[in-house]
């Protein structure tokens, strides 16, 4: 197949990102089959000189690898928006927990909000030194690494407590959209 990979890219070039990575193997298996029961051959002077005289050939070819592309587009779609939805609704739960265990009143519910107590005044005290350039001397490297550390904290510590808002419900619909126009656009198999 190797030596097809410029063939093939150059009649579907979205295949590309397919041809290389944790998918190669699956897609260069695909691919051969597609050009061997086409051509009845890899090789691909065999194979170019094929489509060249044979210009409906090469559209079958073409059509038949670009399914194969958009296959995989699919496939991946589907993992992004599977982890997607695994990570809103372990948001959803975390909240729900949050939100039992204060109905409950249960000293536990004090946790989230001690722990983005805790998170945002140590970042606010971070940033105020580093601002105040009231570090020791010798110690900025290591101030900037905490600083780094206590703004992804303090993300998370808003992203839990204010959630993902409209601008989540835009991105969600967009993603709708997306899926929607993917599936329009794929080309189907020839009845």
């Amino acid at each position: 197949m190797l030596p097809l990979i410029p063939l093939v890219i150059s009649l579907v070039p979205s295949l590309t990102k397919w041809l290389f990575g944790s998918q190669a193997a699956a897609t260069v298996t695909q691919v051969t089959q597609v050009v061997h029961s086409l051509t009845g051959s890899v090789d691909p002077a065999t194979v170019s000189a094929a489509i060249t005289a044979d210009p409906a050939l090469a559209n079958q070819i073409t059509l038949q690898l670009a399914q194969i592309a958009a296959q995989r587009e699919q496939e991946a779609d589907a993992t992004n928006q599977a982890a997607l939805v695994a990570t809103l609704s372990d948001i959803a739960s975390a909240r729900a927990q949050t939100v039992a265990l204060a109905t409950a009143k249960s000293p536990i519910a004090w946790g989230a909000p001690v722990v983005s107590t805790l998170v945002l005044g140590t970042f606010g005290l971070m940033l105020g030194l580093v601002l105040s350039r009231t570090v020791p001397p010798g110690s900025e490297a290591l101030a900037n690494i905490m600083m780094g550390t206590l703004a992804g904290m303090a993300s998370a510590v808003v992203s839990y407590w204010v959630g993902s808002s409209a601008g989540s419900a835009r991105k969600s619909e967009t993603l709708a959209r997306a899926q929607d126009q993917l599936a329009a656009s794929t080309p189907q198999p020839a009845s």
